[in-house]
């Protein structure tokens, strides 16, 4: 009970630190336990009909009247018109749930879909100490693989999808911002409280995936062209007589590609001990599956060619806080950003001191 309060304690002084929400998941897409099948059925249209039933019904509840009342009066009923804020929060509410999205746990959760589930003790972080991946380990927390538009996915990549892409179209104002604000966010996340910091692993397939939900975001109203091909897209909603429409169905095809599978478009890990107990587990990257021709220079950014290795110093987090600062993207003082690199190398040798200190006790008879 004692080394349960610490371990709770540690993690709590260690999610302040970094305002870490816990719920940060990985997924194993080498591993097959025995039984599970070795190739998933097709989810997409499964998955393709759940985000066009919820589609419709944010429309709904965005064209739905809203009761006005003033002082003396009666309340009256108002139609909202093409009100585009309205829009946007209706479908937040459907798609894009904060820490594990609706979709994310449909996929999880739906009698329609095969997944497969790899127990985070036979996945290949099954070594991981818990101050070394804190959220991971504790919470043992592992994404199932499915099987969409031809590629395996982990179904977190749904939840980045909606959810983080949401923040990049936030971020970036609609895109009337550059897109490297939203890729610097993107980075930013996974360095600290979606990846390196909580798990000990920087997903690109992650990258991916939030990259192709600002895409879709784009998409709904389709004011911008899009940020991978620079057309146009057809839109998602439109206004006609001030109610907004469904004018277009929503396809999985349309952004789903080899580089959201992690087996081929694979993560970094923060420290060496990581990438080694990684290696132990007699993976190999199929680096040669990714989609490079497709991505252009935003490869440089998305994809990661190099297959497992070690987080480099551009993408440590108060790396991109500078680089976030000193495009106004955020307000941060040379004193903080000094402080957020000082407390990074404090709790590295914490996680060293205490795993060692666990070793050691293990080996004293």
């Amino acid at each position: 009970m004692r080394s349960l309060r610490f371990k709770i304690a540690a993690l709590a002084a260690v999610s302040m630190l970094w305002s870490t929400p816990l719920a940060a998941a990985e997924v194993d897409q080498f591993t097959r336990p025995d039984g599970a099948p070795a190739n998933l059925p097709d989810s997409t249209t499964v998955l393709n009909q759940e985000v066009n039933r919820r589609l419709q019904l944010a429309v709904q509840r965005a064209n739905a009247r809203i009761m006005r009342t003033q002082p003396k009066t009666a309340p009256k009923w108002i139609a909202p018109g093409c009100d585009e804020e309205r829009l946007y929060t209706k479908l937040v509410e459907q798609l894009a749930r904060s820490l594990i999205g609706q979709l994310e746990s449909f996929a999880e959760e739906s009698e329609q879909i095969t997944r497969r589930r790899v127990p985070l003790q036979e996945s290949i972080y099954q070594d991981f100490a818990w101050q070394a991946s804190p959220s991971l380990v504790l919470s043992e927390r592992m994404a199932s693989v499915i099987h969409v538009n031809g590629v395996d996915i982990g179904t977190d990549k749904l939840g980045h999808f909606f959810t983080e892409g949401f923040s990049y179209f936030v971020v970036t104002d609609h895109l009337h911002r550059t897109l490297e604000s939203g890729l610097l966010f993107g980075e930013w996340s996974e360095a600290v409280y979606f990846g390196a910091q909580t798990t000990g692993v920087f997903s690109y397939a992650d990258l991916t995936a939030n990259f192709h939900g600002l895409r879709f975001w784009n998409r709904i109203l389709a004011l911008h062209p899009d940020p991978l091909t620079g057309q146009s897209p057809s839109p998602y909603v439109v206004c006609v007589q001030k109610q907004w429409r469904v004018a277009n169905a929503f396809h999985w095809s349309d952004y789903v590609d080899a580089a959201w599978d992690e087996s081929i478009n694979c993560p970094l890990l923060r420290d060496e001990a990581l990438l080694t107990s990684v290696r132990e587990q007699n993976v190999q990257c199929r680096t040669d599956q990714l989609p490079r021709q497709q991505y252009g220079r935003l490869g440089e950014r998305l994809l990661n060619p190099s297959g497992h290795g070690i987080i480099p110093e551009q993408l440590q987090p108060e790396v991109i806080l500078r680089k976030r600062a000193d495009r106004s993207d955020v307000d941060i003082s040379e004193k903080t950003l000094q402080y957020v690199s000082e407390l990074r190398a404090r709790i590295e040798v914490w996680r060293r001191e205490s795993i060692a200190a666990a070793k050691a006790a293990l080996q004293t008879p």
